[in-house]
């Protein structure tokens, strides 16, 4: 019989969950801990357990609001079996509980807790945090992430102990995995000692990697992902491999249940706005349109202040009216933008020109740095997508040594375009929301309208869009755009046969758009 530890963690609203204990942990906030705890009173780093010589040890990691053992302020303890951790002053309730069970129950047990995801409504983000959780309990492993395919990429989705550049963290290389999803055919390492081909790697060898788990996600034969993971440690009890690729199919399928069930509640959004807008907002501009003119008349007709002052405010609400039914009008507008060769610096740098004033006046700085990159955009409708977004970092920002970074990054097939803020940041929990149509946070004149559509806007030019945002740490924004020339150049060689050395944009050409 298998002594096994669960940690059972509750909220202060009292939600429970466990998570199976094999190795040591860190908790806290930030999304590269083991187990992440959301609420804002813990720190990114909180609280780490791990077990030696058979007993649980607890150490708080400098948190702000403490962690408290039998009443006392915790330093690092020895942690005994059901005594409860109390967290930032109530936040979460940790309890260590010892199960005693033959393999066969906890591969039982981890199959039936995996199955539960299928009937779990959770947005995708959290369950791929904790499917990427109970996969490394599960295997005893350290280290790894989930990729998705998206945009016929794959893409890193969740990651645990790799830091900000997982790729250079992994000992196998990127193409490796890639050649996983491609084949399907899964590594599975329990000793690189008792493998020749792995011992060959000096980087191996190096950082005395002892697992290595590599295993594609499949749904009914199509591929839809790669599951990572890795150990500096031996694994004591490895799972069997026919019951681990077990939990990664289910794993697949409750990660594609929820993928199609997020695109079909987006369409129904879509659908419903473009509704709205179709039926009532030409007709709400037509009256805005009337009203504005009445009081333009009204304005010419008096001089006094007291009138002109409400004249004023019966304006400024126009605007906003307008302003919200032309948002409303190009979220649920799709079209097929009408592209021209631009010189993206110097665009950018003609759309942050007349925000600078703004900047100086708050004690901040806007700057647009990187290469000379041109590709193929509609400028008049990407406008809207840059103005939102520096709208946005703008307002993030707090004090006077605020910064707003734009950067063009010259790629293979385009360029990428980063907007970072040293602002106040975006919660974890609002993170995830704010490409939803209507959801407005930390504006009060905001439609709710402007990542929804910014996000249309990108994917209309086959681009993609990335946030990446820490409470009190800042926002950057990641646009990679690819230039459709190319695109379409590619495509008629594929189809002719024909080869072209050539596989970036000129670096050089004249600027043909934004200039002035």
């Amino acid at each position: 019989m298998a002594q096994r530890y669960q940690l059972l963690i509750r909220d202060r609203h009292g939600f429970e969950r466990t998570v199976p204990l094999a190795r040591p942990i860190t908790l806290g906030r930030q999304s590269l801990c083991d187990v992440v705890l959301s609420d804002s009173m813990i720190s990114r780093n909180h609280l780490r357990l791990e077990l030696k010589e058979d007993l649980w040890w607890a150490e708080d990691l400098g948190s702000t609001h403490g962690t408290f053992y039998k009443d006392q302020p915790l330093g690092r303890i020895q942690w005994d079996l059901n005594t409860p951790l109390r967290l930032a002053d109530g936040a979460y309730s940790l309890t260590l509980v010892s199960q005693t069970q033959s393999s066969s129950e906890v591969h039982l047990q981890a199959i039936l807790e995996t199955a539960q995801l299928l009937a779990q409504e959770v947005d995708l983000e959290d369950l791929l945090e904790q499917t990427l959780d109970r996969l490394l309990s599960i295997s005893g492993t350290d280290r790894g992430f989930i990729m998705l395919l998206e945009e016929a990429e794959l893409r890193i989705k969740a990651q645990r102990n790799l830091g900000q550049e997982p790729e250079g963290a992994i000992q196998l290389s990127m193409s490796t995995v890639h050649s996983v999803f491609d084949s399907g055919d899964p590594i599975w390492i329990l000793n690189v000692a008792d493998d020749q081909k792995m011992l060959s790697q000096q980087s191996i060898l190096r950082l005395e990697l002892k697992t290595i788990l590599c295993l594609p996600l499949t749904l009914q034969g199509k591929r839809i992902g790669v599951v990572y993971l890795d150990s500096r440690r031996p694994i004591t009890e490895p799972p069997s491999r026919e019951t681990f690729e077990a939990i990664v199919a289910l794993a697949s399928i409750a990660i594609e249940r929820t993928r199609l069930s997020e695109a079909n509640l987006r369409s129904e959004v879509l659908a419903t706005v473009g509704q709205v807008a179709s039926s009532i907002v030409h007709d709400f501009k037509n009256g805005l349109f009337v009203l504005r003119g009445h009081v333009e008349l009204l304005e010419m007709a008096t001089r006094d202040p007291k009138v002109h002052h409400h004249v004023d405010r019966i304006q400024e609400g126009i605007r906003r009216l307008t302003v919200l039914s032309q948002d409303v009008l190009e979220y649920a507008k799709v079209q097929e933008p009408k592209r021209r060769l631009i010189c993206l610096k110097t665009y950018l740098e003609s759309l942050v020109e007349p925000l600078v004033p703004r900047a100086m006046e708050a004690g901040a700085q806007i700057e647009v740095e990187g290469d000379d990159v041109s590709i193929q955009l509609d400028p008049e409708r990407f406008t809207r997508v840059i103005e939102n977004v520096l709208a946005n970092a703008l307002d993030a920002l707090e004090g006077p040594s605020g910064l707003v970074n734009v950067q063009v990054q010259r790629v293979t097939g385009g360029a990428v375009i980063r907007v970072k803020d040293n602002g106040k940041g975006i919660p974890r929990k609002i993170l995830r929301r704010i490409f939803e149509p209507f959801f407005s946070f930390g504006k009060k004149k905001g439609t709710g309208l402007g990542m929804a559509t910014v996000r249309k806007i990108v994917e209309e030019h086959g681009g993609t869009l990335e946030v990446m945002s820490e409470e009190g740490h800042g926002t950057e924004v990641v646009m990679t755009m690819p230039d459709h020339e190319l695109r379409g150049r590619a495509a008629t060689d594929e189809n002719t046969g024909k080869h072209h050395q050539t596989t970036q944009p000129n670096p050089n050409p004249r600027i043909l758009e934004g200039q002035g």
